[in-house]
């Protein structure tokens, strides 16, 4: 119940903040899962319901000359009562059109997009590499900034920097190189993670490469590699118009878990905003069962 006030609290904040600030923005969204798992090994089938409910606030480039400041606050609320009220976003950005700085909790740029990845249930855990581990969004008291240089057309640069928190010696920190080249319809991502988890050092590296063939048609693959942990994985997917396909294979060592996935989003009752999406994956493991997934995700934006 006390979530709850706070929430109410909270809300009441952003709406007096957005009386007073032109530049900033509400939305909102409701979505609920009904998942089913197949049955594997001795873990019986099993069908499960959840959701969430996200607020958003987000100040849009409010400017001044070449300068800028943007932030984005966002409220996750558990449709379950036993869960708690969590935060997503909550970042500030500030620089100009040459360089900023992004700090807070927030996702870096992705080097693994997934593309259409509404369900993706691996039939093993553990395995791969995806170039991750550092792109946030942290737990609580660990820093996380990144800084950007739009170095020529097309061309971002960015550093970014996860401190370490004696409290959570599990949790990783360490320094996130990366590069976005955009050029017409070819997106080119590539970084490099330099990190410790638990007191030993971990490097790894990925590169994306996307591409639009048509409006609504984009292709995508993935590949990533960390050779002190033995893994890697490799990705391929697309999304066309309101679908998406795609595959993932995560290694570890000698083994591997090869995951199949699709999704369609459909209008709901012609309402706008609204929106049902069934998706399904498929994934097989060495040695272990296969393990199938189907989702059906209801989703309100309002």
């Amino acid at each position: 119940m006390q979530s709850h006030f706070r929430l109410a609290a909270v809300t009441a904040a952003l709406v007096a903040a957005g009386a007073a600030h032109a530049g900033v923005t509400f939305d909102a969204n409701i979505e609920n899962d009904t998942t089913f798992k197949s049955k594997q090994g001795a873990t019986k089938s099993d069908t499960s319901n959840g959701g969430r409910i996200e607020l958003n606030a987000k100040a849009e480039l409010v400017k001044s000359g070449d300068n800028f400041v943007n932030a984005k606050a966002s409220l996750i609320i558990p449709t379950s009562s036993t869960d708690k009220v969590g935060v997503d976003d909550a970042w500030i950005q500030f620089g100009n059109s040459m360089a900023d700085l992004k700090v807070g909790r927030q996702e870096a740029a992705d080097l693994f997009p997934m593309g259409k990845d509404v369900v993706v249930e691996a039939a093993a855990s553990g395995y791969g590499y995806r170039t991750n581990s550092l792109r946030g969004r942290k737990g609580d008291g660990q820093l996380h900034a990144v800084a950007g240089l739009n170095a020529a057309p097309g061309l971002r640069l960015e550093l970014g920097l996860v401190t370490e928190k004696s409290a959570m010696p599990t949790v990783a920190h360490g320094v996130r190189p990366t590069v976005v080249y955009n050029s017409g319809a070819l997106t080119l991502r590539a970084g490099l993670e330099s990190y410790k988890l638990d007191g030993v050092s971990y490097s790894g590296s990925g590169v994306s490469v996307g591409y639009a063939v048509a409006a609504g048609v984009n292709i995508n693959a993935n590949v990533a590699k960390n050779s002190d942990l033995d893994a890697s994985s490799f990705g391929l997917n697309a999304t066309i118009g309101a679908a998406g396909v795609g595959m993932v294979q995560d290694k570890k060592d000698e083994n591997k878990v090869t995951t199949y996935y699709a999704a369609y989003t459909f209008p709901l009752m012609g309402v706008k905003g609204a929106s049902i999406t069934p998706a399904f994956s498929s994934s097989k493991a060495t040695g272990v069962d296969n393990l199938n997934a189907f989702k059906v995700r209801l989703n309100y934006a309002f």
